[in-house]
């Protein structure tokens, strides 16, 4: 679970802002909404979810691309320099011109609470830092600075203060360790680069006999976060990932479609012609599945596909997804691109917000889901049965959420520590406040205080119409 958050200097984010996901000591509504995702730790109590206000053009967006573009480069997926917007993706209307800008997360992971620092420029990573937080004590996985012409490294994990290991053990480990330091680009999170190494090259055995071990699980347990347990779901987003559940029989939640009055009645996998493909499209697939039996599920014309090498006469296989409507007389197929936008949406959201408690136990990992514009196509009930749903259940799924659906502000689904806003300063920059920050009655009708702009986080055209 993601416990807090913070980032400086990112497009409209000038100072730091901070999104603390710990709950309130004081509040006592709605404990179902709060976790304690470490057993051993029961005074850390996170959130199961936070839904994001504020106008447009006040940043809350940002906060999600801060959070996507950090994954995306913790994970291995992009470099600092991939392409000319983030090269400048720095708070532009700063008079000091400010290029560098970090990111900080506390997370959990089975029953290990982390956090994890990144500072970057434009073109390499100035400061890193990896720490294992215990109830009464805190160990550095790994620290590293750029020290104008080169890095230094230390880890608490290779010395015998924090571990068992041997004199001998402890010797070669920093000598393992200084290795992998020194190849390190300048240009790629250490924590990656290594986690990306050892999934790469080392067998579950190798690394129970190296002497690194204890530095790689702490390591690899972080990365597997980024990796996979944060989830960035923008307006854009096309989930890619339905067949492969549907064809396994665990896509539970795929029959919540025809409980929402969008007229289907079920969802389908069919063949597709290849000659619907190109030859460079087809060549491109092909290179993506690396053995028969792997399945790669894409997006083609914004409709669901999923490739394979069909294991009766080795050629390439493509289906997609389609969907069926029924009334008294027939059943017709239709396919996705058919659908109304709300239920294209539906289709994307439905994996996050509807991910079955019994599916963390099959996954063995809970997911945190950043969703931008949660409630885009959605009707207000629709939204609303959707987050209610999501913060009932009985596992460490999570949901952060931008918005603008007024509605969900109701004392009855939302925790006063679950609401933030977002303002535009005069500077042009992004302050992001929680809702308990006031101190209202808890009784407060907050969905009309909040369009009275007792909060902030809306347009100021709307006081000047009134």
């Amino acid at each position: 679970m993601l416990v807090y958050f913070n980032v400086d200097n990112f497009r409209s984010i000038s100072e730091t802002i901070e999104l603390n996901l710990k709950a309130a000591p004081r509040l006592r509504r709605l404990k179902s909404h709060v976790r304690t995702p470490i057993g051993g730790n029961k005074n850390l109590r996170v959130l199961k979810g936070s839904v994001l206000y504020g106008a447009n053009a006040s940043g809350k967006s940002n906060i999600i691309k801060a959070i996507a573009y950090a994954k995306r480069l913790i994970s291995g997926d992009i470099e600092l320099d991939y392409c000319d917007r983030t090269r400048s993706s720095y708070f532009l209307l700063s008079p000091l011109e400010k290029k560098d800008r970090s990111f900080t997360f506390e997370f959990t992971v089975g029953d290990c609470y982390f956090a994890y620092f990144l500072k970057t420029d434009n073109k390499i990573v100035l400061e890193e830092e990896l720490a294992l937080i215990q109830p009464n004590s805190e160990h550095q996985v790994f620290y590293r600075r750029f020290d104008g012409d080169s890095y230094s490294y230390s880890s608490d994990l290779i010395t015998k203060k924090h571990t068992d290991l041997s004199d001998i053990d402890i010797k070669n480990a920093q000598t393992e360790f200084n290795f992998l330091s020194k190849y390190t680009p300048k240009n790629k999170p250490f924590l990656s680069e290594v986690s990306e190494k050892v999934f790469e090259n080392l067998k579950d055995s190798e690394v129970e006999n190296n002497p690194l071990r204890y530095f790689f699980i702490r390591l690899t347990q972080a990365f597997y976060f980024f990796k996979f347990s944060l989830v960035t779901i923008f307006p854009e987003t096309k989930y890619s990932g339905s067949l492969p559940e549907l064809r396994s029989g665990r896509a539970k939640y795929l029959n919540l479609i025809s409980k929402f009055d969008t007229g289907i009645s079920s969802l389908i996998e069919v063949n597709v012609p290849l000659s619907d493909f190109s030859s460079s499209d087809l060549e491109r697939i092909e290179k993506k599945i690396k053995k028969p039996g792997q399945l790669y599920p894409f997006n083609f014309n914004d409709i669901e596909h999923l490739a394979e090498i069909d294991s009766v006469n080795n050629s390439l296989k493509i289906t997609k997804l389609a969907s069926i409507h029924k009334n008294s007389s027939k059943s017709v197929q239709f396919d996705i691109i058919d659908e109304s936008d709300g239920t294209r949406r539906l289709l994307d959201l439905i994996p996050a917000l509807e991910n079955n408690s019994e599916n963390e136990s099959d996954r063995g990992y809970s997911q945190t889901f950043i969703i931008d514009e949660f409630d885009r196509s959605l009707h207000p009930i629709i939204s609303y049965r959707f987050l209610e749903s999501f913060l009932e259940k009985d596992n460490n799924d999570q949901i952060i959420a931008t918005t603008h659906e007024a509605e969900l502000l109701n004392n009855e689904l939302l925790r006063r520590d679950e609401v933030w806003f977002t303002q535009k300063e005069t500077d042009g920059s992004t302050k992001l406040y929680s809702l308990n920050d006031y101190t209202t009655r808890h009784d407060k009708d907050i969905h009309k205080a909040y369009l009275d702009g007792a909060f902030g986080g809306i347009p100021n055209i709307v006081r000047k119409f009134k």
